[in-house]
């Protein structure tokens, strides 16, 4: 049986396209079920499905009974979605790389894939094969082709983007590739096929049999059609004649192909294998290449990270109306779900995490921010972690700063700050702590195994290997400089708080005096070390300069790899 026959002996066209939307239709359904169903966080009683439903319903229509909000809305749309300024701000080559695949791409689906809904709609006696429609659909192509070739660039060039891509970013842009050169070639494919030409005269044609080698001549030598097995006359007459007949017949629905300026130099380059395509109707072959790579990522869409076509302009209109100053409870439980789907994983907040060469010492991927993303993401929709990756993540977590330059930055629009937070917040409730909180509960565990110190302390001769290891660093050989002022003592919120100054380890002017006798066993049980807020009052108001803050960073790193070895 010849393989078009093969091909075309059931609608495959049909069952596949049905088989496709169900199942885009079930995951889209299930995912907005799951943006009002599921939390990131502590579960919070009272926030069922249908409160957090009601919540959301009455934001929208705050927004919509708003002057200024709908204007914040026109802005986000125009602004932040269909021109991507903050993308553009940012990074010049990313924001034409998403400019590219985000406009060809729609392009292509609402006036090519959806054409009987849209283009002949809008435009009266639209077909595919006329011009400037074959143009501008290969526009829309190049589009796209440049922006995957671009995305392909940056993975393989930028050094964070490289330590952060996985399989499936590559098949999502192996799949768009797959459906714009099936597309190319089958434009082309078309265009060189004999098959087509003649379905095409029967089907619409009017014209005797004496009359079909004119047009024959014609569409060889001015649309390239390939005519295997046949020998087609060419004089200056049945050219004359031929082009009177194309212009009567065929002109109202097909021009000159060479308009399709990369489909018809692809056909012109598929002349010598003309004969062996339209033998066994390639073209038909392509096709179903062409369209099941298409439906294929319709119903791979709810599942995949081609997700965020769909939530990430909802998630730029609405950090372009609220930000991140979202006022219900529930409502921000909802956008924590729903931003976890609208994140495009460019990797934007890795490029610019402040504790992102961490990764370096660590070897933990979860000390990037787009790597929790993902995990929290999948956490989220059901999928476990074992006690090892959960210690690891809960140690991502909690390296962040908090500085929220990943929320600024995201060109995506989400509130990573309000995630990373409720985050913790759950590790937390789950035994898993800061690591600092973690390591001061075994300090008190070994305070409290210590014998009580009834003698005076007693200064040892010798080297103390903690003391010169300070001694050998910038911020911490500076404790050497301190004559006990008690300026930082007094700046201290914690001591302002606590109002304790006589227990030792109480007051940071009597870590760094241990430093100075030796006493390292002292300096890192103290509390104020472990108790410390960070804000480098004492450090910054210090007449002697000397890095409190950051030796009692480098106090608390040495007892984190006395403990756990790291």
């Amino acid at each position: 049986m010849p393989l078009y026959d093969l091909l075309t002996g059931f609608n495959l066209y049909t069952w596949s396209f049905s088989i496709a939307s169900a199942v885009f239709l079930i995951g889209i359904i299930y995912r907005i079920i799951g943006f009002f169903r599921l939390s990131i966080g502590p579960q919070r009683t009272g926030f069922t499905t249908t409160s957090r439903i009601n919540a959301f319903l009455l934001g929208l229509s705050g927004i919509l009974v708003s002057p200024v909000r709908i204007l914040h809305l026109f802005k986000a749309v125009l602004l932040d979605v269909v021109l991507q300024l903050p993308l553009m701000r940012q990074n010049f080559l990313k924001w034409f790389m998403h400019i590219c695949i985000y406009w060809g791409f729609a392009g292509l689906f609402f006036f090519h894939a959806l054409e009987g809904y849209v283009s002949e709609v809008i435009f009266p006696g639209y077909q595919s094969t006329l011009s400037p429609f074959m143009f501008l659909r290969n526009i829309a192509g190049v589009m796209v082709m440049v922006g995957v070739g671009i995305a392909i660039y940056r993975r393989k060039t930028n050094f964070r983007l490289k330590q952060i891509s996985r399989h499936r970013d590559y098949l999502a842009i192996a799949l768009l590739g797959l459906i714009m050169i099936s597309g190319f070639g089958l434009e082309a494919a078309k265009i060189i096929s004999s098959g087509i030409f003649y379905d095409m005269v029967e089907e619409y044609g009017s014209l005797d049999e004496e009359e079909l080698p004119a047009l024959k001549a014609v569409w060889q030598e001015e649309f390239n059609v390939q005519f295997p097995g046949e020998v087609v006359q060419v004089t200056p007459e049945l050219m004359e004649e031929g082009r009177i007949l194309n212009e009567d017949n065929c002109t109202v629905c097909h021009s000159n192909p060479k308009e399709a300026f990369v489909s018809y130099p692809l056909s012109i380059a598929m002349k010598p294998v003309a004969g062996f395509f339209n033998r066994h109707r390639l073209d038909a072959l392509i096709l179903k290449i062409h369209f099941l790579s298409c439906f294929f990522g319709l119903a791979y869409l709810p599942f995949s990270k081609f997700l965020h076509i769909l939530t990430t302009p909802v998630s730029l209109i609405i950090s372009g109306i609220a930000g991140q100053q979202i006022e219900r409870d529930e409502n921000k439980a909802t956008r924590r779900v729903f931003d976890l789907s609208a994140c495009t994983e460019c990797g934007t907040c890795t490029s610019h995490c402040a504790v992102g060469p961490l990764y370096e010492i660590f070897d933990n991927p979860w000390v990037f921010p787009s790597e929790r993303v993902i995990r929290i993401r999948e956490s989220a929709w059901g999928r476990p972690m074992d006690p090892e990756s959960r210690d690891a993540f809960s140690q991502g977590s909690f390296i962040c700063t908090m500085c929220n330059k990943c929320s600024q930055l995201c060109p995506a629009g989400l509130n990573l700050q309000d995630i990373w937070k409720a985050t913790r917040d759950r590790l937390e409730m789950e035994s898993l702590p800061d690591p600092v909180i973690r390591i001061r509960e075994l300090l008190k565990k070994h305070e409290s195994k210590k014998p009580a110190l009834d003698t005076p302390l007693v200064i040892k001769p010798g080297e103390n290997p903690v003391v010169e290891s300070l001694k050998k660093s910038f911020q911490g050989a500076t404790f050497s400089n301190c004559y006990t002022c008690l300026i930082c003592t007094n700046s201290c919120p914690v001591v302002a708080v606590t109002g304790e100054t006589r227990e030792f380890g109480s007051a940071p002017h009597q870590v760094i005096h241990a430093l100075v006798l030796g006493q390292t066993e002292l300096a890192k049980d103290a509390s104020i070390v472990w108790n410390c807020l960070t804000c480098y009052k004492c450090q910054e108001n210090c007449p002697q300069g000397v890095r409190i803050t950051d030796i009692f960073y480098q106090l608390k790193n040495i007892v984190h790899h006395q403990e756990f070895g790291i």
